[in-house]
């Protein structure tokens, strides 16, 4: 990993995002980059004095903070639409990962006219990475969503590239076609253990082909679980206690959607935990 680009708009959310990507910086030595975007559709002289005024903050607070020192950090103003420009800047940069805070949340407009983390996560082109717990320390419990595809291998090891020492949780959730009628339940909605083993059974082949593509040198545990996708991933990150959750492109599938509410919206507008999103 050599270039970093988290993109600031001076709130607390955003600090977050920068004091992560500032780890992650140190941790691979890479070049730290900070992007600002200011409104291209505002009065020039308005731009003129956002220009200088943004500038001086940001060089100051990289100055004055701990978390930068040692670092090669450059801020850079951009004039444009924000999604926009972030990707434009990523891609020039040949960035390794997009590093972003958690929105405000404008309601109608978001449903209307979707985020700007949304907009950058389902770009497929730079990893995005969205910050939404205090920095503490490195990544130490990720949970990788796994749906056997290449995009969930792209996930799985990006995960493993983030998290060198930690052994990877990986989560699939399985669905069983027309399941009122070929499997018995419980009053709580589960299914019973001997359609459970007959389900995970199949997935036995696929897990070992997945597995078979990443890090043999890694340990990786397996959670099947029977749900919608959604539902369980953010169940079983609260569960474990998770700091990172890894989707790859049965994630990105849920990013198209536009009503806000759904849960796919609040994993990145109100996320358990920080997210990566990996491209296709």
């Amino acid at each position: 990993m050599d270039n970093i680009v988290v993109a600031t708009d001076l709130s607390a959310r955003s600090d977050r995002a920068l004091n992560r990507a500032a780890l992650l910086a140190r941790q691979f030595s890479a070049t730290l980059h900070v992007v600002h975007v200011i409104d291209d559709e505002l009065p020039k002289s308005v731009v003129n004095l956002q220009h200088q005024s943004v500038e001086g903050l940001l060089n100051r607070q990289i100055v004055n903070h701990d978390d930068f020192r040692g670092i090669n950090v450059n801020v850079h103003l951009l004039l444009g639409d924000a999604w926009k420009e972030i990707l434009k800047f990523a891609v020039l940069k040949n960035a390794d990962i997009i590093v972003l805070g958690t929105h405000r949340s404008r309601g109608f407009l978001d449903r209307f006219r979707g985020t700007t983390i949304a907009r950058v996560a389902a770009s497929n082109t730079v990893p995005t990475l969205v910050v939404a717990q205090q920095v503490t320390g490195a990544y130490c419990r990720p949970l990788v969503a796994v749906d056997f595809s290449k995009c969930a291998g792209n996930a799985a090891r990006l995960a493993a590239t983030l998290v060198p020492e930690q052994n990877l949780t990986l989560l699939h959730a399985y669905h069983i076609p027309f399941r009122a009628l070929t499997t018995t339940a419980n009053a709580a909605g589960e299914i019973s253990m001997r359609d459970k083993q007959r389900a995970e059974a199949e997935l036995q082949a696929p897990m070992q082909s997945f597995e078979d593509e990443l890090d043999s040198a890694r340990t990786y545990e397996w959670l099947l679980i029977e749900g919608a996708p959604t539902v369980v991933l953010d169940r079983e990150a609260r569960r474990l206690g998770t700091d990172l959750i890894c989707v790859g492109p049965h994630a990105r599938s849920w990013l198209s959607r536009s009503l806000l509410g759904s849960t796919t919206e609040q994993l990145l507008a109100d996320p358990t935990c920080d997210v990566l999103v990996t491209p296709l």
